[in-house]
């Protein structure tokens, strides 16, 4: 059965045997398609708060501590076993086995000239394909709502689309891993997830209402709404975190949090090459603090790491990936699409605009759980730095970023 993605009416790829740096072999190949193991789980834990789910149900049923402390390869593998393959939707296509056959085609050497002859990786992307088409029907419907089914659609459109994703960074890994980063296939299939679920989202926006207003408007509308979004009333998500959560669920929390906060500002730095002018310096302003002005013990993602290690957790990339919930990976991926895409570059001045605006609130909330539970304050001082810095940037992004650019 050959694959209904094509190129020129062939079925054309490369695809990465990409593997986590500095893990162990075994560990690495296992999630990226190497012959040591199965993929790594679809199953989510628990969600972040700033992404506005149910933190609370979450941490309730999170983990027990030595889920999270790192451990052997041996033990690790043990412990990922019962995370293999998605919760079952109970329809004919299985998540599970299409999560396999992908690791099988991310692990192909020189996949695209294989895919023209070997009729195992054609059944095997067939068999993807077929998940995927299923996925975003159930996801993206309208009648998708919050049921199993759903969730667990978006968790493999999510997961299959970060695992494509990630090749835009470098991970200081074996080269090789890099050969196939330009892989028509996977952009291909990349696309047909992407295409149903931007536009599933932008149905949630009333775009148009925004195009009848004027320069003065507009700039007044996101002037006021910075305003607000600053310091938001403390709604449910983060009263609880606030007031209720335990230290077992700020380690938990951390660990999620661990797979974009210890590669934090990568994917912005896509966005400040180009045509010089005063906005790309003013995004670059914000990215040069993030980097921790190019020394390593200042880099933000160095104090995400010191509190991880403060609470016994593992530091190396992706090692909690199969902890994080569909809604944690669609901002990444958001974030890769915005800032992968010159024609989206608008998008991402605002929505870089609100998270440097908005931060500081949630910092507050994660900041005072850390304090609350008598932790250290190396174990919550990244939040504390992004709370000062993040205040600033949010002024800056405002007024040399978003206001100059309405005038545009």
């Amino acid at each position: 059965m050959k694959s209904s993605i094509s190129y020129n009416a062939r079925p054309l790829c490369k695809a990465s045997g990409i593997r986590l740096a500095h893990s162990s072999h075994a560990q690495r190949d296992q999630f990226f398609g190497h012959k040591h193991g199965e993929p790594k789980s679809s199953r989510s834990t628990v969600t972040l708060a700033s992404q506005n789910a149910n933190i609370k149900a979450a941490a309730a049923t999170a983990a027990p501590s030595t889920e999270l402390v790192p451990k052997p390869v041996t033990s690790v593998l043990h412990d990922f076993a019962r995370f293999q393959g998605l919760p079952s939707i109970g329809i004919s296509t299985d998540f599970s086995e299409a999560e396999r056959c992908f690791t099988r085609l991310l692990g192909a050497d020189d996949l695209d000239a294989q895919l023209r002859s070997d009729a195992d990786l054609q059944q095997a992307a067939h068999v993807l394909e077929e998940a995927v088409a299923v996925a975003t029907g159930r996801a993206f419907s309208n009648a998708a709502g919050g049921d199993a089914e759903a969730e667990a659609a978006h968790l493999f459109l999510q997961r299959t689309l970060y695992r494509i994703n990630r090749l835009v960074l470098f991970w200081y890994d074996d080269l090789r891993n890099y050969n196939n980063e330009r892989s028509i296939y996977l952009a291909q299939l990349r696309h047909s997830i992407e295409q149903p679920w931007q536009q599933w989202e932008t149905a949630h926006f009333d775009v148009d209402a925004y195009k009848s207003k004027s320069t003065a408007e507009l700039q007044d509308m996101v002037r006021q709404q910075a305003a607000h979004d600053v310091d938001p009333p403390l709604g449910q998500t983060a009263s609880y975190i606030k007031n209720e959560m335990t230290t077992e669920g700020y380690r938990h929390l951390l660990a999620v949090g661990s797979v974009d906060g210890l590669v934090e500002a990568s994917r912005q730095s896509r966005v400040c090459g180009g045509a010089a002018n005063e906005i790309m310096c003013a995004i670059f302003r914000v990215l040069m603090e993030e980097y921790g002005t190019g020394r390593f013990n200042k880099k933000h993602s160095t104090f995400f790491a010191t509190m991880m290690r403060e609470l016994d957790l593992n530091v190396e990339p992706e090692f909690y990936f199969d902890l994080v919930p569909w809604q944690s990976l669609a901002s990444m991926n958001h974030n890769f699409l915005l800032t992968e895409r010159r024609r989206h570059y608008l998008r991402y001045a605002g929505g870089l605009t609100f998270f440097e605006v908005n931060g500081p609130s949630v910092y507050r909330s994660y900041l005072a759980a850390a304090q609350r539970v008598g932790l250290s304050d190396s174990a919550s001082g990244y939040w504390e730095l992004h709370i000062k810095e993040d205040e600033r940037h949010g002024r800056q992004m405002v007024e040399d970023v978003a206001v100059p650019l309405i005038d545009q």
